[in-house]
């Protein structure tokens, strides 16, 4: 499989900026573009098969949660939690998904304050019909890559995150005194 022309177009542009940027790290910048382009690619792909459901990411991650979690549901907040997409819009993502029958809230017996939202067997259909065809779609896009590059890529992924939550305070993200912007 050739290297396609966005991918060709960012590696060449790096790779020229390179002499040119002091504490430029060539194989860091390629390395993120690379991350970034694969996880564009992979969302393109991914959101088209979930739209033909009427789900997002968000939702299908909230149902997936619900459906493995506790029989009484999750409280909004924890569910905002674990979420691997953001998390602002949580109260949206229910609203639709109690919109189409998939979810309900209830009210915590606990603290009047808070709120649970539970799968309904329609949701649960839903995911019944919906996760095998997913599980199936995701193994045959990574079908090229064999058990322990998938493990490696697995580590590294990891690793990688591990870096980014490490030096994130550390990374120093200040622009040049000239061409910052006033704010006001």
């Amino acid at each position: 499989m050739g290297e396609d022309r966005r991918e060709a177009f960012y590696r060449d542009r790096v790779r020229s900026c390179a002499p040119r940027c002091p504490g430029f790290d060539r194989l860091s910048v390629e390395t993120t573009f690379g991350i970034l382009h694969t996880y564009d690619l992979f969302h393109q792909i991914m959101s088209r098969n979930l739209a033909e459901y009427g789900l997002s990411k968000s939702t299908l991650n909230i149902l997936m949660l619900l459906k493995h979690g506790e029989a009484e549901g999750m409280l909004l907040r924890d569910l905002g939690e674990l979420l691997l997409v953001s998390k602002a819009n949580i109260t949206g993502l229910i609203d639709h998904l109690e919109q189409k029958g998939y979810v309900t809230r209830v009210v915590d017996s606990h603290d009047r304050r808070a709120r649970f939202a539970r799968l309904t067997k329609q949701g649960e259909e839903l995911l019944d019909r919906y996760a095998p065809i997913h599980y199936r779609s995701i193994g045959e896009l990574l079908k090229d890559l064999t058990d322990e590059e998938k493990e490696t890529l697995i580590s590294l992924l990891q690793k990688t995150r591990g870096s980014l939550t490490a030096h994130a305070s550390a990374a120093s993200f200040q622009a040049d005194p000239q061409y910052q912007v006033a704010r006001g």
